[in-house]
């Protein structure tokens, strides 16, 4: 399709037999499967004590130089007669649908053929650790190569794997969808690691006919063949050829920007950059960052946590928490999650991208993955890498969205715990954590039902206990009277309007601690909790607070004889009337004139406001409650009869004061004029 011809130059280990008589047979097969420990180092071992010496997890050491040729060289010569054989029944179709249809994203073929050679060296790499006798001097590295070459228009990935023989030649690659290392995973056998071998579908080397119409194969010595994907393919034999596998693209005119370095680079280090192996382009290492989540955690400094995690973030920043998690049951799940010390969405940057990227035995499948975290997680930056996820035939898609979600659950319920842990080993490192990334936890309340409760645990407010401290939920509970059996809490701009709120008065008289919120979304967030335990969670507005207060106080008697004060309250409903429903005496133990009760939440009024920019709040008549023992209302009754029209523009006053400090008030220009005439007439007496 994009490509002009492939090459496929492959040697497996019974041709290395021909030239070495010392080899031994693995599994009636001629070998020639040498020992080399891990992957980053050249020494060889001839013991079968130094064999077992080899780390199940190897690494790549970031400061170790590998060294290799700049270009891989074309030294193969094909010899001896062509074969041509047919691929299997609808391998036309097949091959049309897997260079067409099958991958998304076109670069991933980079990915599959970089994965293909890893699994070959895996398999070299389980011989020499399962037949230890078969140990000599001389082996081949193990690394995988890539060389582009601008000016031929070509791009050259060779390894040093297990390589085919004929025969295996024909299965692998004769037959669409057959895999060779799924074939190999069930050989193993449920009591070895299989973490490493990625193929599954036995389809990825296919994905070269993205780029090409012309697949090249050679066997025994080498396979050499050539296809142009209508069904057929031929293969002949080819000399000097290393062991491993090498594979020729001549890129066609579409194609040529993967014949440059920078391009093949960027893709490595996109989906392959924690590859087992060491990947050379044009003789430089590219895979130096070290996959952490494979490793121990004992093993991992807090500088190899800061790496990588600008590494993952590409910033400079250092992370406020690292969480390191593995788990194997009940699915197989490695993981690693740093929390950063800000964010941008506080400048207005827009809503981020998911911050975790999914893996499959160390092979990118999805950046920015959705699905794996919640969206209210999206500030963690990390990697998930797990065999059991399942993946569509591409390996760029996720199925199962049940075992998603379960695998989901499982990272959520470990990220919220180790977050508690942290709360409690160090409060003030927390607290200012919280500060900064406290709106997507309360977003997570709002959005997600099924962790609000897991999630409130890690909520912290100012209360009118102590001012510039904040505590949690559990905290506050704690701290309750014996009879009290709610959470209080005012929603105001600051602290200093919340003590003066008469709503939060009697309470205070009372001692009783209330959560001060500042935040316009926090009395949403906590109305939509509504339980922290069983404590309802309540504001000190509401009509439960005021039956609460009413259960709790002593009665007083009134200044007033109840005749007088149903006087004046008739008096309150003709004059006011526009924006009093019901007047009654309160039975609040508050210094204000009057209060409004059962009203509609300021914090709800100006949601909705949002919601419909530009218009205009009704506001709707009150229930007002008037304090009567109250001076202002002591005067005020005295003089509505001898004086009407100044008793009007007082009630009135008091009405809308009222009104503000319920938050209902939209603007308070309206209220100038009258206070204007307030003064004049105070200065006129």
């Amino acid at each position: 399709m994009f490509q002009r011809s492939l090459k496929l130059f492959n040697n497996n280990s019974n041709r290395l037999l021909l030239r070495s008589n010392n080899f031994k047979s693995i599994n009636g097969q001629n070998s020639g499967v040498l020992v080399q420990k891990g992957l980053n180092q050249k020494r060889l071992f001839s013991t079968q004590q130094q064999a077992n010496q080899v780390e199940a997890e190897d690494e790549i050491a970031p400061d170790e130089v590998i060294k290799a040729e700049e270009k891989i060289q074309e030294n193969e010569r094909v010899i001896g007669l062509s074969e041509k054989l047919n691929f299997q029944t609808e391998t036309q179709k097949i091959l049309h649908i897997v260079a067409e249809s099958l991958y998304t994203e076109k670069e991933v073929f980079i990915r599959e053929l970089i994965s293909n050679s890893s699994d070959a060296m895996e398999k070299v790499r389980h011989a020499q650790l399962t037949k230890p006798e078969l140990i000599e001097e001389g082996s081949i590295p193990f690394e995988i190569k890539i060389s582009t070459d601008d000016d031929k228009k070509t791009l050259i990935i060779q390894d040093s794997g297990i390589g085919m023989t004929k025969e295996e030649m024909i299965k692998n690659l004769g037959n669409i969808g057959y895999s060779g290392s799924s074939e190999f995973l069930k050989k193993l056998g449920e009591s070895q690691d299989k973490s490493s071998i990625i193929g599954q579908f036995g389809v990825g080397f296919y994905s070269c006919f993205m780029f090409t119409p012309n697949l090249l194969p050679l066997v025994q010595r080498v396979i050499f063949g050539e296809s142009d994907g209508s069904g057929s393919y031929t293969i002949s034999e080819a000399d000097n050829v290393s062991r491993g596998t090498k594979i020729i693209i001549h890129l066609k005119p579409n194609s040529y920007e993967y014949s440059k370095k920078s391009t093949v680079e960027n893709i490595i280090k996109k989906y392959s950059s924690f590859v087992g192996f060491p990947i050379l382009l044009n003789g430089t290492a590219v895979n130096t960052i070290r996959p952490l989540w494979t490793l121990n955690k004992n093993a991992i400094t807090e500088e190899d946590h800061k790496q990588f995690f600008q590494y993952l973030s590409k910033s400079y920043d250092t992370p406020s928490y690292h969480i390191h998690f593995s788990t194997d049951t009940p699915l197989s799940i490695r993981s690693i999650f740093y929390v950063p010390s800000q964010h941008m969405e506080k400048y207005g940057m827009g809503k981020m991208e998911p911050g975790v990227s999914l893996f499959s035995r160390k092979v990118l499948i999805q950046q920015k993955a959705k699905g794996i975290l919640p969206d209210w997680l999206r500030f963690i930056r990390g990697v998930v890498d797990s065999e059991d996820i399942p993946l569509n035939v591409s390996r760029e898609h996720l199925q199962d969205n049940g075992l998603i979600q379960r695998i989901s659950s499982v990272l959520v319920k470990r990220i919220l715990k180790n977050l508690s842990e942290e709360a409690k080993k160090d409060p003030a490192k927390y607290n200012n954590f919280i500060k900064e990334f406290g709106g997507f936890f309360k977003e997570g309340i709002i959005t997600d039902f099924k962790w609000k409760d897991d999630i409130s645990k890690l909520l912290r407010f100012e209360t009118s206990d102590k001012a510039d401290e904040i505590c949690s939920l559990e905290e506050y509970v704690s701290r309750m009277k014996p009879n009290q059996d709610h959470i209080f809490f005012v929603s105001v701009p600051n602290r200093t309007v919340g003590q003066l709120s008469p709503y939060y008065e009697p309470f205070k008289l009372k001692g009783i601690e209330v959560l001060f919120l500042y935040n316009q979304v926090d009395e949403f967030v906590l109305s939509q909790l509504g339980y922290f335990g069983d404590k309802k969670i309540v504001s000190v507005e509401s009509k439960e607070a005021e039956e609460f207060l009413l259960s709790n106080q002593e009665k007083k008697d009134q200044t007033l004889s109840q005749a007088d004060i149903d006087k004046f309250l008739s008096w309150v409903q003709e004059v006011a009337g526009e924006k009093v429903s019901t007047a009654k005496a309160t039975t609040r133990e508050i210094s204000s004139p009057a209060i409004v009760i059962d009203h509609e939440s300021a914090t709800f009024r100006r949601m909705y406001k949002m919601l419909e920019p530009g218009k205009a709040m009704e506001t709707t008549k009150q229930q007002v409650e008037f304090n009567m023992n109250n001076p202002i209302i002591l005067k005020l009754h005295q003089q509505k009869d001898s004086n009407p029209l100044v008793a009007k523009l007082v009630i009135d006053q008091i009405v809308d004061n009222a009104f503000a400090s319920a938050g209902l008030i939209e603007d308070n220009r309206e209220m100038i004029p009258r206070i204007n005439q307030l003064l004049e007439t105070v200065l006129n007496k």
